[in-house]
C-alpha cells in the first residue's frame, strides 16, 4: 500500500459543511455541468424496477490533507490524500440537495498511476489514497473523482473541488466562529477544548476540532466524521446569517478559497450549492454502513457492506418505476 500516510490533517470536516457548504461556492474552470449520468438501464433490487431520475447534478468535494495553500507538486512522497470525501447530488427539477460522506478508508479499486499520469494498475485500497496518484494537481482530482465514480456502480461526476484543510480556519473565521459542544477528550491536541464545555471555535482551534482524529477520543476516523457533522450542523446557521446580511458573502468566500482549492466548478454554481446546503436538513444525507478493520500494513480500512452500498445509490440517483 502506500506508504503510511498518516491520515494526518483529516478533515475540512469528513463529510462536513465546510466542505459541503464551502464547496458550495466556488468555481475555478468551468466543466461541463449538465445532468449527471444517467445509467440509460434499470436497475432491478428485490424484486424493484428503478429507474435514472434525470435532471441531476453531481459534485464530489473533498478535504485535502496538505497545508497551507495549493503548490506544485514536484515529487511523489504519499502526501496529498483525501481527508474527507462528499458527494453532493442536486436535483435540478425540485432545487434540492441530497449529501452523502463517504469514509476516506474506504476499501475500493483505485488507479495507480506514475508521476507523468500514466496508468500503472488497479488496486483495491483506501480512497483516500487516489489524490496521492501523480503529480500534476487536476490529475489527482480526475484520478480521485474517478475511484469515487466506480465505488458508486459508474455513476457520472459532473463537478470536483479538492480543498486543502487549512482553509477551515479561513472560512470559519469568515462566518464569525462555530459554536458547538466539546464532547470528546482533546487534552492531547488541544487542551482549551475541554470535554463537556460549550464554546465558539476560532481560528486553530476549529481545525483542532475538525481535523483531529489519532491523539482525539478512540482515534478513530468514524468518531471523527461524527463530530464534523455536528461541526457542519453549527457551521451552516453561521453560514446563512452572514449570507442574509450580505448578498455577496458567498463569492467572498470562494475567492478567500481560491488559492487552496483545485475545483472545475464555476462561481456561480458554487455559489448556488452553498446556499442549498446551508438550508439543507439532516436527513437529506444518505449514508453507507460496512465493517471497519485495519490492512496488513496497519492502516484503518473501511469495507462497504454491498446492499448498503446498493441503498445508497439508488437513493440518490434512482426512483422506483411506475
Amino acid at each position: 500500500m502506500y506508504k503510511g500516510i498518516a491520515i494526518a490533517a483529516v478533515v475540512l470536516a469528513a463529510g462536513t459543511v465546510f466542505v459541503n457548504i464551502i464547496l458550495g461556492m466556488a468555481d475555478h474552470h468551468t466543466v461541463d455541468q449538465n445532468s449527471s449520468i444517467e445509467a440509460e438501464e434499470t436497475v432491478t433490487y428485490k424484486d424493484q424496477i428503478y429507474v435514472p431520475k434525470g435532471n441531476l447534478e453531481t459534485y464530489l468535494i473533498a478535504g485535502i490533507d496538505d497545508p497551507g495553500k495549493v503548490q506544485e507538486v514536484t515529487e511523489y512522497d504519499g502526501t496529498g490524500q483525501c481527508d474527507v470525501l462528499v458527494v453532493i447530488v442536486r436535483d435540478r427539477s425540485t432545487d434540492t440537495c441530497k449529501l452523502l460522506s463517504v469514509d476516506r478508508n474506504t476499501v475500493t479499486p483505485v488507479r495507480s498511476l506514475a508521476d507523468d499520469g500514466t496508468y500503472l494498475a488497479t488496486t483495491d485500497i483506501q480512497l483516500s489514497l487516489a489524490h496521492s496518484m501523480g503529480l500534476d494537481q487536476n490529475m489527482r482530482a480526475e484520478n480521485t473523482v474517478d475511484a469515487v465514480s466506480t465505488l458508486l456502480k459508474g455513476q457520472k461526476i459532473d463537478g470536483y473541488a479538492m480543498i486543502n484543510m487549512s482553509a477551515i480556519q479561513v472560512v470559519n473565521d469568515m462566518v464569525g466562529g462555530v459554536t458547538v459542544t466539546i464532547e470528546d477528550d482533546f487534552s492531547e491536541r488541544d487542551p482549551s477544548l475541554k470535554k463537556g464545555e460549550t464554546v465558539k471555535l476560532m481560528g486553530a482551534h476549529a481545525e483542532n476540532y475538525v481535523r483531529g482524529r489519532m491523539d482525539v477520543a478512540d482515534g478513530t476516523n468514524q468518531n471523527r466524521m461524527q463530530r464534523q457533522n455536528d461541526y457542519e450542523e453549527a457551521f451552516k446557521p453561521a453560514f446563512r446569517s452572514k449570507c442574509d446580511s450580505d448578498s455577496k458573502f458567498p463569492l467572498q468566500v470562494y475567492h478567500a478559497l481560491e488559492d487552496y482549492m483545485t475545483t472545475n466548478i464555476g462561481a456561480k454554481k458554487f455559489c448556488r450549492l452553498a446556499l442549498l446546503l446551508s438550508d439543507n436538513k439532516k436527513d437529506d444525507r444518505v449514508s453507507i454502513s460496512g465493517t471497519y478493520g485495519s490492512d496488513e500494513e496497519g492502516w484503518q480500512t473501511f469495507t462497504p457492506d454491498e446492499d448498503s452500498l446498493q441503498q445508497a445509490v439508488l437513493e440518490l440517483f434512482y426512483k422506483k418505476k411506475d
